[in-house]
């Protein structure tokens, strides 16, 4: 029996480059799709709007049965969240260069490779992170610490300027602790630390793997805590990971639903990147909320 044909509106970045497929390929893969029985509405984004987000906003309004989205990941999170709890479908074409959300959930990286995955239709409930009171949405990771200065030196590095790049990370890594009490779906530590992420995903900034056992469809979020080390210890911890993603030190890590996190100072929090607030601040898993065209999963952890 033929599956029936799925509407899908495809947002397409034209400014969208990434290392891991070639744009002039694009018409190629959007003809595989429709053989596979996906019928197309593709839009583009622009500078001036629609943006990725308003695109997708306009997949739900119109009854589609997916957005598919051919871009970087600042294309697909804007649109990600713009379809949780819809039920319409997304669907990731890497046009990135780290694409931290398609990789956590074994989508290949290379567009022509995860064409064949939009076209198996087969379907996941990826979870997401929400922080603070105003409910920042996270498909990566949340942070409080070191990351502020490490997003800086990221912007830094992306335009050519290395040497600004690591004076950031210097000044990131000589910075004091602070201690921090995280509650974990009711159980409570407490640590003087540097550096707390809360993952989604198994990756974070460039597909650092910083929770290589996350899941994102598990319904929990990884906590990892870098306690306190010597700024020697911690330099060479921040240049391994940079290097080739091992943690000389690996962090404590904690896992649960909603983690509560206090301190005497008003620590900014960013969920993926942006501001979400300050300390104290609960971070919770909102399980399930977003339908992915993706392989099939390994078996979630107990």
């Amino acid at each position: 029996m033929t599956a029936p044909n799925v509407r899908a509106l495809c947002v397409v970045n034209p400014a969208a480059g990434g290392r891991h497929s070639d744009p002039e390929g694009l018409p190629r893969i959007l003809d595989r799709l429709r053989r596979a029985g996906f019928d197309l509405d593709v839009r583009e984004t622009a500078p001036d709007g629609p943006t990725s987000a308003d695109l997708a906003g306009e997949a739900v309004t119109g009854g589609y049965d997916a957005c598919l989205v051919a871009g970087g990941d600042g294309t697909v999170q804007p649109a990600a969240t713009r379809l949780l709890g819809t039920g319409v479908v997304l669907g990731i074409l890497p046009y990135g260069s780290f694409m931290n959300i398609a990789n956590g959930l074994g989508i290949p990286l290379e567009a022509e490779e995860a064409v064949g995955v939009i076209s198996a239709r087969h379907i996941v409930r990826c979870d997401v992170g929400e922080a603070g009171e105003h409910d920042k949405v996270f498909f990566e990771t949340a942070g409080v610490g070191l990351d502020a200065h490490v997003f800086g030196a990221a912007r830094l590095a992306e335009r050519g300027q290395t040497r600004h790049s690591l004076r950031r990370i210097w000044r990131a890594v000589t910075q004091g602790t602070h201690r921090v009490t995280i509650r974990v779906d009711g159980t409570e530590h407490e640590h003087r630390v540097f550096q707390i992420l809360i993952a989604n995903s198994p990756y974070y900034l460039w597909s650092f793997p910083i929770a290589p056992d996350a899941a994102m469809d598990d319904g929990e979020l990884d906590v990892a805590v870098y306690a306190r080390m010597g700024r020697l210890e911690l330099l060479r911890a921040v240049l391994a990971l940079w290097r080739n993603g091992d943690y000389p030190t690996p962090p404590i890590v904690y896992r649960g639903q909603a983690i509560e996190l206090r301190s005497s100072e008003p620590l900014p929090v960013h969920a993926d990147g942006k501001i979400a607030g300050a300390l104290p601040m609960t971070v919770t898993c909102r399980p399930g909320a977003l339908a992915v065209y993706a392989p099939p999963q390994p078996v979630s952890r107990d």
